[in-house]
Formats: structure tokens, C-alpha cells, sequence
């Protein structure tokens, strides 16, 4: 008797852990089912936020170049500024080291692709080399911005005429190390063989963009030039060295053109 009762209980065993194993089971199934879930989720979350800091840097950076445009009299910083006959630094360069934008995270996008920002330093144009640079995700509007070849003593900083400043472009991501961006064809079209292009693409196929007013928008790049460019709504502050601004370029204006020059990845 005492033989049957210890066989009835070890079977009674067997069949307890054959059970627990199919919930052990079961619970790997659900975990695996939603972690599978989990990860696109996840992912999606950490892009919006790595959007959100690109967003508040690029904010940053044009709230310190507001300021310093509220200092002297409304005009915006030099593009780059010549410290010698022969040497400039870029306007990045000289806002982190006056600590308007201090030296750090605060210059490269979290999602920057490849081995992240770089910038002009070391870059030589003309016998012309920049001595200082920094590394950076962002640019600013090369058409409302621009002065090279006077060195620093009789320099002017950069007057701006910008008519609508809630619609045009002041600091827009950067896929290059230059601190000035443009949109004259020859770099719509990636005339320079660049690939993919200067313009960012990083947030979803779309870039971060900051306006003169101060807000921040993430655009794709066909949307800065159509229906309504936000480049060119002022005017040049001196004649472009690749296509001069018109005088019907001072108004609202489009680029239906630019679907044909951009490279695939910006369409």
C-alpha cells in the first residue's frame, strides 16, 4: 500500500513539472511576442526624443544669435571673420568661445549620421584657412549671412533685411562641415558630388530648422522651397557668388524646380 501511494505521488510530480514547463513556456512566448512589440516602440521613442534635443539645440543657437543681433543694433554675426590676411575663424567659433553657445553637445544633432558633425577647421579657399572652427550639426542661412576676405578691424558685422521672420530660415541642420548653407542649384542639385547632400535628412527623411522669429520646425527639404521658399523671403545682403537674388526673389516665392535637382534620398 505504502508502495502505491508513493508511486501515485511521484506520478502526481511528473505531472506537476510537465505542467510547469508549458507555462514556462507560454510566458517565453508572451514575453518574446512583446518584446517583438516593445522594440519598434521603443525605437520610436528614442527618435523623437533624440528630434526633441535637436530641436532645443537648434532652438538655443538661434535664440544666442537673436541676442546677439538685439546687442548691435539688429545686424546678425559675421559668417566668418578674418583674424589676419590670411586666417579667419566661423561664427560658431566665435560664439563658443564668447560662451553665447558654449563649447559641447549643444552643437551636434544625437542622430547626425556617419561618424557624426565636423566642421571648417583647416578648411583653405584662396590662400584663405580657418583657424577656428566648431564641429556642428547646424548652419546658418548663407542668403541672409555672408562676409569674407576683411579682416577683423575693419569688418562690418552682417546687416539683415529679413521681411518675414516666422517664414525664413536663419539655422538649418547640415550635412557638411561649412558653417553657412545654401540653396543656389548648383548645391540643390549636389553639384559638388556630395551624397546624399548638405541639407539634413536624418529625422525620419526631414530636417530641423529654425526660423528668425525663433521657432523650430522639422521639414522635409523640398518643403523649405515649396509652396513657399524660406530661404530667400528678404533679401541677399550681398550679391550672391553663385546665382544673385533678383529683385522678384524679395517677395513670397517657390522652387517646383528643385524636385528634378535634389537627390533621390531629399524626394
Amino acid at each position: 500500500m505504502r508502495r502505491t501511494q508513493r508511486t501515485v505521488a511521484r506520478s502526481a510530480g511528473a505531472r506537476s513539472r510537465a505542467f510547469t514547463l508549458i507555462e514556462l513556456l507560454v510566458v517565453i512566448g508572451i514575453v518574446v511576442v512583446l518584446i517583438a512589440i516593445a522594440i519598434p516602440v521603443l525605437g520610436g521613442v528614442m527618435s523623437t526624443a533624440r528630434r526633441t534635443k535637436c530641436a532645443s539645440n537648434a532652438r538655443q543657437i538661434v535664440t544666442a544669435v537673436n541676442a546677439f543681433s538685439g546687442d548691435n543694433r539688429g545686424l546678425l554675426p559675421e559668417n566668418r571673420t578674418m583674424i589676419s590676411e590670411t586666417e579667419y575663424k566661423t561664427w560658431r567659433r566665435l560664439f563658443a568661445e564668447s560662451g553665447a553657445v558654449p563649447f559641447g553637445e549643444v552643437w551636434a544633432c544625437p542622430s547626425h549620421p556617419g561618424e557624426g558633425p565636423w566642421g571648417e577647421g583647416g578648411y583653405e579657399e584662396d590662400g584663405i584657412r580657418c583657424v577656428g572652427d566648431v564641429a556642428s550639426s547646424y548652419a546658418l542661412n548663407g542668403h541672409v549671412l555672408w562676409r569674407s576676405g576683411i579682416i577683423d578691424e575693419q569688418a562690418e558685422i552682417s546687416d539683415t533685411a529679413i521681411r518675414r521672420p516666422s517664414r525664413t530660415i536663419l539655422l538649418a541642420e547640415s550635412n557638411r562641415g561649412f558653417s553657412e548653407i545654401r540653396v543656389s542649384p548648383p548645391f540643390v542639385a549636389n553639384y559638388f558630388g556630395y551624397d546624399p547632400g548638405p541639407y539634413g535628412y536624418w529625422h525620419g527623411g526631414k530636417g530641423v530648422y529654425s526660423f528668425q522669429d525663433g521657432h523650430v520646425e522639422v521639414l522635409a527639404f523640398l518643403e523649405t522651397g515649396s509652396p513657399d521658399c524660406r530661404w530667400h523671403n528678404g533679401r541677399d545682403l550681398s550679391a550672391d557668388p553663385y546665382v544673385p537674388q533678383i529683385a522678384e526673389e524679395f517677395v513670397p516665392h517657390d522652387h517646383p524646380d528643385w524636385e528634378l535637382l535634389v537627390p533621390e534620398i531629399y524626394r
